[in-house]
Parts: C-alpha cells; sequence; structure tokens
C-alpha cells in the first residue's frame, strides 16, 4: 500500500507541476485539482487509518491477568511472618522504629503529618492490645494535653489553635511525646512480646514456620513468571516508555549474545540463572558500607554483649531525674509564690537532650544485641542481609553516614527493596558463603560459568561495570519475554508510531 500511495503522490506532483497559471481560469483549474485531489487523499488516509486500526485493535483489547492481582495478595498475607521474625524485637514488628524515625523527622516541619504519624504509633500499640491514656504520657503536662486532644479525635484546625497555645509555653512538645512513646514501649515490652509469642505458638498449632517461608519464595516465583509471559504487560512496558522499541532491535539483540554465550549455551534457564547470581554479587557490591561494618561487629563480638542492659541503665537514670523535676514543678508553691518557668524549661530541656542521646544509643545497642545473639563466626551473607533488612534504624544510620544528602524517601525505597529481595528468594551464593571468608568471589563466579561455555569475565564483574552487565543479561530476558508472550515488536512500533500521528492531530 505504501508504495501505491507513493507512486500516486508523484503522479500527482508531476501533473500538476505543468498545469499552466497564466490566466485567472488556468489559476482556477489548478485549485480546483488540487482540492480533489485532497479530497482523494483524504479519503485515501480514512482507508488507511482504518486499515491501521483493525491491525492494532488486538492491542486495545488487551486486559490484565486476574491471577497475578490474587497472587499478590496472597503474598501480601505470608507478611505475617514479620511477627516472629527472629531477627528484630518487638519494637520493629510494631514499626515504632520507621514511625517514631517519621515523627522526628516531620516535627519541625508539617504539623498534620506530624499528627497523622502520632496516630499510627496509637494504633500500632492498639493492635498488640494496648490502649494508651493522657495518663500515660507523664514527660509534662504540655505534652499531655495535647495528646489528650489527638486522642479526642480533634479536627486538624483543632490541634493546630492547641499546637499554638502550647508551643510558646515548652517548643519541646512533639520531642517529648516522641521520646515519651519510646518510654511506653519499654514499660510495656514483656506485655507486647507476650502477644507476638501467644499469636505465634497459635500459629504453630496448625502450621510450620517453613510454610510461609517457602510459599513466600514459591509465590514470587510464580508472579515473576506470570508477569514475564504476560503480554498485557510487556505491551505496557512500551507503552509507558519502559521500554523502547529500539532496545529490541535484532542485530543488537544478536550482539549481546554473542558477547555472552558461545555456541548453543544461549537458553532461557542459563540467562535466569546468570541472572540470579549476577544480582546476589551485586548485592554484595551495593550493601559493602554495611556489610564491611557487620564484619567489624563479628570480629568484635564479645563488646557487644550486655550493651543493651548498660545503655537502658543510663535512660532509667534519666527518666527518672524528668520525673522528679517535673513532680516537684507541679506543686503547690509555698504563700503563693510564683513559679520560675524560665529555670524549669532550662533544667527540662538539659534531662530531654540527654534522654533522647541515650535512647540513640539504645537503638544502637539494641541492634548490637541481636547481632551478639543471632549470628555467630559462620553466619552467611544471606543471615546478615535478614537481620540487617529487620531493622530500619540501623539501615538509616549507616546509609545516612555514607551520604547525608541523601533523600530519606530513596533510603526507604533501597530498605524496601532490600527487604523483600531477602524474603523473598531463594539463593545460590550468598546462602553458601559465611560474611567472614575471605573467597576470591569475582574469580569463583567466572570460572563456574566458563565451565558452563557462558563468556563472563573478572571485568563485566569490576564494580564500574556490574550494572552494564546486568542490563545486559535483563535485556536479553525481556527480549524472550516478548516473543515468548506472543508480542510482535514490529506491530508495537507502528502501535506507538500511530498514536503519535494520532495524539499530534489531536493537538
Amino acid at each position: 500500500m505504501i508504495d501505491e500511495l507513493n507512486s500516486k503522490y508523484t503522479e500527482f506532483k508531476n501533473v500538476i507541476d505543468i498545469l499552466p497559471v497564466n490566466t485567472k481560469y488556468n489559476r482556477k483549474r489548478k485549485l480546483d485539482c488540487i482540492l480533489d485531489e485532497e479530497k482523494n487523499d483524504n479519503e485515501r488516509l480514512s482507508i488507511v487509518r482504518q486499515e491501521i486500526e483493525n491491525r492494532l485493535s488486538k492491542f486495545n483489547n488487551l486486559k490484565a491477568n486476574d491471577k497475578i492481582e490474587e497472587l499478590e495478595k496472597q503474598l501480601e498475607k505470608c507478611n505475617i511472618i514479620n511477627e516472629w521474625n527472629n531477627y528484630n524485637t518487638a519494637y520493629e514488628k510494631m514499626h515504632l522504629d520507621y514511625y517514631l524515625y517519621q515523627l522526628h523527622r516531620y516535627y519541625k516541619e508539617d504539623l498534620e503529618s506530624v499528627n497523622a504519624c502520632i496516630k499510627k504509633i496509637l494504633d500500632s500499640f492498639k493492635k498488640v492490645e494496648i490502649v494508651l491514656t493522657k495518663e500515660d504520657f507523664d514527660f509534662n503536662n504540655y505534652a499531655r494535653d495535647y495528646m489528650e486532644k489527638i486522642l479526642s479525635n480533634a479536627s486538624n484546625e483543632e490541634l493546630k489553635l492547641c499546637f499554638e497555645e502550647l508551643y510558646w509555653k515548652n517548643s519541646d512538645i512533639i520531642r517529648t511525646i516522641e521520646i515519651n512513646f519510646k518510654s511506653i514501649y519499654l514499660r510495656n515490652e514483656k506485655k507486647i512480646n507476650k502477644y507476638y509469642e501467644t499469636r505465634h505458638l497459635e500459629f504453630l498449632k496448625n502450621h510450620k514456620d517453613s510454610e510461609i517461608s517457602d510459599m513466600r519464595v514459591k509465590l514470587s516465583d510464580e508472579i515473576k513468571a506470570l508477569k514475564g509471559n504476560d503480554i498485557y504487560l510487556e505491551f505496557q512496558k512500551f507503552v509507558s516508555g519502559e521500554y523502547s522499541v529500539s532496545d529490541f532491535k535484532e542485530a543488537e539483540i544478536l550482539k549481546k549474545r554473542d558477547t555472552y554465550f558461545e555456541e548453543n549455551s544461549y537458553t532461557y534457564n542459563n540467562l535466569l540463572d546468570l541472572n540470579k547470581v549476577l544480582n546476589e554479587y551485586n548485592i554484595l557490591i551495593k550493601y559493602k558500607y554495611l556489610l564491611s561494618d557487620m564484619k567489624d561487629k563479628l570480629d568484635k563480638k564479645i563488646e557487644l554483649k550486655n550493651s543493651k542492659n548498660n545503655a537502658l541503665k543510663e535512660i532509667n537514670k534519666e527518666e527518672t531525674s524528668l520525673k522528679k523535676l517535673n513532680a516537684k514543678r507541679n506543686r503547690k508553691p509555698l504563700f503563693g509564690k510564683k513559679k520560675n518557668d524560665d529555670k524549669w524549661l532550662f533544667e527540662y530541656k538539659k534531662i530531654l537532650t540527654d534522654i533522647t542521646k541515650n535512647y540513640d544509643e539504645f537503638d544502637k545497642a539494641c541492634f548490637n544485641d541481636l547481632v551478639f545473639e543471632k549470628l555467630t563466626q559462620d553466619s552467611t551473607i544471606i543471615e546478615v542481609l535478614r537481620l540487617i533488612s529487620s531493622n530500619y534504624l540501623y539501615f538509616v544510620s549507616k546509609t545516612c553516614e555514607l551520604d547525608e544528602n541523601q533523600s530519606i524517601n530513596i533510603i526507604n525505597d533501597n530498605f524496601n527493596e532490600l527487604k523483600n529481595y531477602v524474603n523473598n528468594n531463594d539463593f545460590t551464593l550468598l546462602n553458601n558463603v559465611a560474611l567472614l571468608d575471605e573467597k576470591q568471589m569475582k574469580q569463583l563466579i567466572v570460572d563456574k560459568y566458563n565451565l558452563g561455555r557462558i563468556k563472563l569475565t573478572i571485568d563485566n564483574l569490576l564494580d564500574d561495570n556490574i550494572d552494564r552487565t546486568i542490563s545486559d543479561i535483563n535485556n536479553l530476558i525481556d527480549y524472550e519475554n516478548i516473543i515468548n508472550s506472543g508480542l510482535n515488536i514490529d506491530d508495537v512500533a507502528m502501535y506507538l508510531d500511530f498514536k503519535k500521528l494520532l495524539d499530534k492531530d489531536n493537538k
């Protein structure tokens, strides 16, 4: 059809070029000829559009696979296993580590976010059957008054007015509430631990822990397989721009095949196997700073003993001082003598600052306590990563040390990515190598795949090259998924070009 249209346009151009325009009649004749041709062009264009729409209508009728959503919901239910995670405490199980860190971030920025965060923390206590009242907030009267408003479900406007009134009397209201929540947790820690233990024992009456962890991996694999071969999802990746047609040109795909695979060694299973190990190795590179710190901790493991108890003693001492200070202030003054609020505020701020520092040290000590209890000199890398991915505050603290300007949203995304990766996969490399093992990992990987006639090199695994290597292998896997899904790349290219034309016409 394209050749036929081009021939007609050339023929018309030749005719129109020789038509005379020397008289009014000739000029009108030439204009009528152009208008007739324009009418014919529109008719032909309508036919062409209809033909393209007919060819591409199958794309508009594609639908998401309901099975994928169903499996994702089942995978979400498996998160119940987090309740008896051996690599963290009830503090992390309640997500207090995350919520209180966010509260600390928000307290100078956004009052509505502060209030939303406080309500989430209250809900976390409620879920473990601890309903808090204003009486639980005993660090100072201003914080108690504000919590009374929140607990009574006051509106945002009421909370704003209340906060503004109290803030000028004591600007440390939110910091006080933050530390008070930590203290409330410690007072109830035994009860909260009992709650999780009881739920776990109830679960174990009919199940084993391994059932859930195995199911997680199985469901994750099923979801990956379904997504990889789903024509709707593959097509949407082109529409959204995640894929580009140019990335899947045959010459480029063949070039990458020849780069990494000898003749007859290129198979889909070999691609998946190589991709799996490359990603495991990339985790070692990406989180080198965390694993290095964990090596230091394991080397000095004996020094971590009792670190939590020692930190707790300092907290108890400071909290006792704070409560004594509040009690002294709340006593009725003799002979109506006016209280010295300035002196009280000065002493209060000093003690609050000390308690805050002690709680920061306590958070570190709790993590060190877990390292002492849960890891040994022989612990594998995956065991260490499970401990890291179960402790948000450690991850954030060490990541911020590496780059203090990194966005907290990016850090949160990386933490969740690591957590999902560790929990939803089985492993070839990370579960067979101890953290303190000094094996030459690059050479080990290269030798293994060279034996299988896969042309992997040390250079492919260098820190500066590993992302490119993984990208190349992912590109080959994506190509195979596209083909297996039944999607025709040439048809996709036609669809995208046609969509551009339609968008242009509609402007």
